[in-house]
């Protein structure tokens, strides 16, 4: 609860991967990526399903990647980014529908070490989506992923396994 409308905090995600075909891109990824899991853009979120039938909804990008990246098979950035051009191929910054939005700002920014990079032509939910699950899999350092190319550029942070914001590029 966010406290000023009783109602779940606003996601900082939500304006870099909504709109159908972002949700179906990050469905597509997620699928390829995590092994026994099948995702499905659903509206306003994702509906995420195991091999033993157990499924589960996420209407967040952060709640999606809590839900399957147990499951990831790339072991590391190099992995992962491999199987993320694949995916990319056809998407790109035109794609970026609020290209003026920044996620929040870390309360405490870590210095953090740049693992991924959204080039130009690169697609940006998907680059958030692999992060996300990068930091969750296997990487609890201080991490960085920036997006330099955009309208309004940003540094996005994550320790311990979590997204915490933005910081300075």
């Amino acid at each position: 609860m966010c406290g000023a409308c009783g109602g779940p905090p606003a996601d900082w995600a939500g304006p870099l991967v909504s709109g159908h075909r972002r949700r179906w891109a990050i469905a597509r990824f997620t699928a390829a990526v995590c092994t026994g899991v099948r995702v499905s853009p659903v509206p306003q979120g994702w509906l995420a399903s195991g091999s033993t039938g157990g499924a589960g909804v996420a209407p967040t990008l952060d709640r999606l990647l809590d839900l399957v990246a147990r499951f990831l098979v790339p072991a590391g950035w190099d992995e992962l980014e491999a199987a993320l051009r694949d995916h990319e191929h056809g998407a790109g910054h035109e794609d970026d529908a609020y290209s003026g939005y920044r996620p929040t700002p870390a309360p405490c920014p870590p210095a953090a070490v740049t693992v991924m990079s959204v080039p130009p032509g690169g697609a940006l939910h998907l680059r958030l989506a692999a992060f996300g699950l990068g930091v969750r899999a296997f990487d609890r350092r201080a991490v960085a992923l920036d997006a330099p190319g955009r309208a309004a550029p940003f540094r996005l942070l994550a320790a311990d396994g979590r997204i915490v914001g933005t910081g300075p590029m």
